[in-house]
């Protein structure tokens, strides 16, 4: 076994050991939440959100890719290359999408209650299904060239215009489409980084101005649960922009280069998995209603615990 592949089966297992409990964790505090109070905050449901486009990222790519290095499981057929691959790219476009929503959503949410404002804030969350449905739709359809054109293997093909995805990969019949392609996933991308950059832009304004403010006004403590929530949306934005960006900077040399090494893959392919897994970490350290939810769960568990001992020991007394 060589020193890359056991780099890459270490690599991506650390990401699935972290992804995949820490993205279930957020989900089931959201819907213990929602199960308990009847009702759950836009913020909330948007981070849900994430949580499930991260873990559909890592159980449509990261694992499959694990099993398939280790030798545990051969993954990719033809059929399963191309089912993997379409829904990776769309948990990909979801998670860059619905992050830089929530830079923006918290943006709106700490902005001055001026009449301009109150009614975006007012607004958003009675349209959140509708953002929701139609950043699902877009992504569905952009990502299905992944479906038409994806294969296992490339040993009788005759294409130049191939896009390598680790054991999978994507060609092109002509270099129009193949071009074409990477320039609306490149420009998609930006965009939304672009908005993510705003909003981290804005937010830095606002942690500055809370901070000369908050020495001088004791009344602003009560805004601290507001900024603690902005300042880990900012973190989320700039997870975002550091692992997406250099994966976005692959992409482009890739459509620069027709060949390039398989090691510049491995490389472009983890960079665009990390945020999925360790994003995670990031929602459940600074999200106090997630710790709340766990803590509370674990005293129920501990409580029915000590309920089944004490029925036990009253039994065999009588």
């Amino acid at each position: 076994m060589g020193t890359w592949l056991i780099l890459d089966i270490i690599s991506y297992f650390s990401l699935d050991l972290i992804g995949i409990p820490g993205n279930l964790i957020i989900l089931y505090a959201f819907l213990h939440t929602f199960h308990s109070q009847g009702k759950v905050t836009t913020g909330e449901i948007i981070l849900s959100k994430l949580a499930l486009s991260n873990l559909l990222v890592i159980l449509t790519w990261g694992l499959p890719i694990t099993l398939q290095a280790t030798g545990t499981f051969i993954a990719f057929g033809d059929l399963s290359c191309q089912i993997s691959l379409y829904f990776y790219c769309v948990g990909r476009a979801m998670s860059v999408s619905i992050t830089s929503l929530l830079g923006c959503f918290q943006c709106i949410s700490i902005a001055p209650s001026h009449r301009r404002w109150l009614g975006v804030k007012r607004k958003l969350p009675n349209h959140l299904f509708t953002i929701m449905l139609f950043l699902w739709t877009f992504n569905l359809i952009i990502s299905s060239t992944r479906l038409a054109y994806s294969t296992a293997s490339i040993k009788n093909s005759t294409s130049r215009y191939i896009m390598s995805y680790n054991f999978c990969f994507v060609m092109f019949p002509n270099y129009l489409l193949y071009i074409g392609n990477g320039i609306i996933y490149v420009v998609r991308d930006l965009f939304f980084l672009i908005l993510m950059m705003f909003s981290s832009g804005y937010l830095l304004y606002v942690f500055y101005q809370h901070g000369k403010k908050v020495k001088y006004i004791p009344t602003l403590n009560t805004k601290h649960a507001e900024i603690r929530a902005a300042k880990a949306v900012f973190t989320l934005v700039m997870m975002y922009i550091v692992s997406f960006g250099l994966d976005n900077l692959f992409w482009i040399l890739t459509l620069c280069t027709v060949t390039l090494s398989p090691r510049f893959t491995d490389a472009r392919i983890f960079f665009d998995s990390c945020y999925s897994a360790i994003s995670p970490i990031v929602i459940i350290s600074t999200n106090k209603k997630i710790q709340m939810g766990l803590q509370c769960s674990r005293k129920r568990r501990e409580i029915h615990a000590v309920k089944t001992i004490s029925n036990c020991v009253a039994k065999k007394r009588f």
